[in-house]
């Protein structure tokens, strides 16, 4: 099975800014539902994603550049290149880049496309992370199985 990536400029599935990049590299439609692939790049310093949870999803992180300091279930550990980490359903965890160079990784995880669409949208029409209204985010979470801690 082949599946046609959109190629047009405003690509729904791309976001290009000072902060970074997310590029949804495969949907959940495109696999049929077995997960989706999340391409992000992000600058030295980058905050990163604030601890959360997914009742329901799996979530993995494989580095492809760089480093990023993942936190799971209060265990802190550095990714480099090549490494992965694995979140299960329920295990709080986040991210960030603390170090000063650049970091770029995948996130590997069913139903996380849609997550992921909807924060490229809402990151080009408001593109300051994390938002200054944390109910927005709590909100958000809430509508993608990930529950803000």
């Amino acid at each position: 099975m082949f599946a046609a990536v959109p190629t047009e400029i405003e690509n729904p599935r791309s976001l290009k800014t000072p902060i970074g990049s997310i590029e949804i590299l495969a949907t959940s439609e495109e696999t049929q539902n077995s997960f989706a692939i999340i391409e992000l790049s992000v600058p030295s310093q980058f905050p990163g994603a604030p601890l959360h949870y997914h009742e329901h999803m799996p979530e993995s992180m494989y580095v492809l550049e760089g480093k990023i300091e993942v936190s799971i279930n209060g265990q802190v550990r550095v990714l480099g290149a090549g490494e992965l980490a694995v979140m299960p359903p329920k295990s709080v965890h986040g991210y960030h880049n603390p170090f000063e160079e650049q970091a770029r990784f995948l996130i590997i995880a069913p139903g996380h496309d849609r997550f992921f669409l909807e924060l490229i949208a809402w990151m080009k029409q408001s593109p300051v992370w994390p938002p200054k209204d944390r109910s927005e985010l709590v909100s958000f979470g809430l509508r993608h199985d990930t529950i803000y801690v």
